[in-house]
């Protein structure tokens, strides 16, 4: 996956990556998988996301997401559109993003396999709140993957469900990610 020019500046500066060396301490999104689950009594639902955007600053253990919402794929077109339309304002607010911190160093040259947590700030629908996210870090011919699965309360970021449909839809999430790194090189 190529990441766009706009992407790459607004991860590199929320990364403040000026003192690393290229290639070698900065990865970025090979490739990645996010997904929502949402568990209701009427209906499950799952959007599924290939498209995130993410960069990884190994020496500061920086981690920065940005995930277009329009991005996010159903089963059922219906279920797009009003997720896109009603629920999360798409046109308003176009991404999620999640900036933060890793528990522990990764090193890339040590194939290895651990727990992870990344604290930090996650922003969806405009509103951002203070987030800590289990994971895992995996480690195989330098290649980085980093997986977390953990809930998220859709109130918790001014996303309102109608009483009328409180039956369809959960008032908690889960999301998984699985995101896999490569060297930033510049003329990737």
């Amino acid at each position: 996956m190529r990441l766009s020019p706009l992407a790459i500046m607004l991860l590199i500066s929320f990364l403040f990556v000026s003192t690393c060396t290229e290639g070698q301490s900065v990865y970025i999104t090979d490739k990645g998988f996010v997904s929502f689950f949402s568990e209701a009594p009427i209906e499950n639902i799952e959007g599924r996301h290939l498209g995130p955007q993410s960069i990884l600053n190994l020496p500061k253990r920086e981690l920065a997401f940005i995930i277009p919402i329009r991005g996010f794929h159903f089963e059922k077109s219906l279920m797009e559109e009003h997720f896109n339309e009603k629920y999360m304002e798409s046109d308003r607010f176009p991404n999620a993003t999640f900036t933060g911190t890793l528990s522990q160093p990764i090193h890339p040259g040590l194939d290895t396999s651990m727990a992870m947590e990344a604290a930090g700030k996650m922003t969806i629908h405009g509103v951002e709140q203070s987030l800590q996210i289990p994971g895992k870090a995996e480690v195989r011919n330098g290649v980085i993957r980093l997986t977390a699965s953990f809930p998220i309360a859709v109130k918790s970021y001014g996303i309102s469900i109608p009483k009328l449909l409180t039956e369809n839809i959960a008032d908690t999430v889960r999301v998984d990610l699985d995101i896999t790194y490569k060297p930033f090189r510049k003329n990737d």
